[in-house]
């Protein structure tokens, strides 16, 4: 992941949120939404957030508390591309 916790610059799509999403996830997810598309995940972002918090998704394994952290980060921040 290519952001710090504690930087001062808000988290970006391309930077920060896209890179999260992995292949498998895209591909698990595709029927419902595209994890790698901007839009997709940005009219959706209040529900990623809400099952990556509560380590419903990915369905592998849940995400660390600074990956959730800096997702929610970006959502708060109104999802900038």
């Amino acid at each position: 992941m290519s952001a710090e916790i504690g930087r001062s610059s808000e988290p970006t799509w391309e930077q920060d949120i896209k890179p999260m999403f992995r292949e498998w996830d895209r591909e698990e997810m595709m029927y419902l939404l595209d994890l790698w598309s901007y839009q997709d995940v940005r009219d959706n972002a209040e529900s990623i957030y809400d099952r990556v918090a509560d380590g419903t998704m990915p369905c592998d394994a849940p995400w660390p508390q600074e990956r959730i952290a800096l997702f929610g980060a970006w959502v708060s921040a109104g999802s900038p591309k």
